[in-house]
């Protein structure tokens, strides 16, 4: 798709000068690298883990050509040995990592990537940039869904989109929960439906609003969906779509919708629905955009809520209005909004399996040495807690007790009927993949983070103030971590 070839200089020069440095010291040992984030994006409960299969396309196809090398040659850094060692370079190393569309927290490695140094070293770059990227967006679009309450979302930001991130931006938005996007070739890549209507442009293109309106219908009988706001939604744009409505009916023809691009969108919604329900043509859609966000759709459902908390009729309506609206979201959606990138890092954690730790005077920036093990607590079917491990210790334990990662006087002791599962699994050997994972096949990633979610308590997925979701240590990895920060802190 993206990955396939010619991207090996898809890296920071850094990478490349540190893998000469191991390459002429024969520094020949097996690295692993964590990949994982400090903190939830959106001052969220959660993430969405996305862009692995992408991120495994990457490597599997990580090959430096003639052309990079004469490339590298002309900035007159790397000797002749170490350029040739790059040309026949590929990927051969092992990859873990949690499942596509995994709800996952801090300090939990997405991916864990073990294999000859410079091998590990050279993909940090492009392996980050694609799932930093990726998970950003699905953990946004997962929040406007859910803000929505399980509403129909379609993306609609390729045109504000930072260049070719859109492509990805999509899936990334599928997974998260988006039902379809504007983007006519992201669609086609990605195998998903594709949404539109007509711009203020055609409507102004017209002598008048009416005959607009019935030109469209006369063109796309089967999907006619009008934008009504260009001059005055209840004045003139509804009223118009009405008739058109009624013309399709007599023509066996149904309409889709009609979509408002500005305004009052609560107090709009409710009454365009009302007006459509008394012309006896409830069965539309009614489709809001203009700048929305998980906070502006929350306050739209919100408002129309309590508009029917007094009346009963008046709560029915508002109730179906609310089951009526699709939402079309661009800017803050593939944008990330206000955040604009996901910290996630990728540390060294091990040498030929031999632990290796990185000390901070930011004590968040100390990281979890050792290759590991990661394990998601159960209870009454919901995510208790995530416990991270030694890769050589058994599962989790009632009674067990469990560390906080940074906090490390606060300990939390396991309670009776748990259920532990293991969230990492093997997802690359030798170089090659082993998991099924084409990255077209989003809608089992789909399925798979909608699942999560219902298993994730509302606490954490409140807009404001979330709960903490806890990560911790066992007791094995706490103490080998202490004894770490001592070493290297005298």
């Amino acid at each position: 798709m993206f990955y396939e070839k010619d991207r090996a200089l898809f890296t920071d020069l850094y990478q490349l000068t540190m893998s000469q440095g191991y390459f002429d010291l024969d520094i020949r040992k097996d690295a692993t690298f964590d990949l994982f984030f400090r903190s939830n994006p959106f001052n969220g409960g959660y993430t969405i883990a996305c862009g692995i299969p992408l991120a495994l396309e990457y490597l599997s196809n990580f090959k430096f050509t003639e052309n990079d090398i004469t490339y590298l040659k002309e900035q007159k850094m790397f000797s002749e040995e170490f350029l040739e060692h790059l040309l026949k370079l590929r990927f051969t190393g092992k990859v873990e990592g949690v499942k596509e569309g995994s709800v996952i927290f801090p300090y939990t490695p997405i991916i864990s990537v073990t294999g000859p140094i410079i091998e590990t070293q050279l993909i940090e770059t492009a392996l980050l940039n694609i799932i930093n990227y990726s998970s950003l967006i699905a953990t946004k679009a997962a929040r406007i869904v859910n803000a929505a309450r399980n509403g129909k979302i379609i993306e609609f930001g390729l045109r504000r989109a930072q260049g070719d991130s859109a492509y990805i931006g999509v899936r990334a938005a599928l997974i998260g929960g988006c039902i379809g996007t504007s983007f006519v070739q992201g669609g086609k890549i990605w195998e998903c439906p594709i949404v539109g209507t007509q711009a203020h442009s055609w409507v102004q293109a017209f002598d008048s609003e009416l005959e607009s309106f019935r030109s469209y219908a006369e063109i796309f009988p089967d999907k006619c969906l009008l934008l009504i706001d260009t001059y005055d939604v209840l004045k003139s744009g509804l009223p118009h779509a009405i008739e058109v409505a009624k013309q399709l009916q007599e023509r066996g023809k149904q309409i889709l919708g009609v979509r408002i691009d500005s305004g009052d969108l609560a107090y709009l919604s409710v009454e365009v629905y009302r007006e459509f329900k008394r012309a006896g043509i409830p069965n539309i859609s009614i489709v809001l955009s203009n700048e929305l966000d998980e906070f502006t759709i929350n306050s739209i459902v919100h408002q129309i809520i309590e508009r029917g908390n007094n009346d009963k009729k008046e709560k029915k309506l508002c109730k179906e209005t609310i089951s009526r609206l699709t939402y079309g979201v661009g800017t803050k959606l593939i944008t990330g909004g206000h955040q604009s990138a996901l910290g996630g890092v990728y540390k060294l954690v091990a040498l030929d399996r031999e632990p290796r730790i990185k000390v901070s005077e930011n004590v968040t920036k100390t990281i979890n040495p050792g290759v590991k093990k990661v394990w998601r607590i159960m209870d009454d079917g919901k995510f208790l807690v995530d416990v991270i491990g030694l890769d050589e210790e058994k599962e989790p334990s009632s009674g067990d007790r469990i560390h906080h990662p940074i906090e490390h006087m606060k300990k939390y002791q396991l309670p009776e009927d748990i259920i532990v599962e293991s969230l990492h699994y093997e997802i690359m050997k030798d170089g090659r993949v082993l998991a099924d994972e084409n990255p077209s096949s989003w809608k089992a990633a789909q399925a798979f983070c909608k699942k999560q979610l219902r298993c994730l308590d509302s606490t954490y997925k409140r807009l404001l103030n979330p709960h903490i979701y806890k990560v911790s240590l066992t007791k094995n990895l706490f103490n080998l971590k202490v004894d770490m920060i001592k070493k290297f802190s005298q």
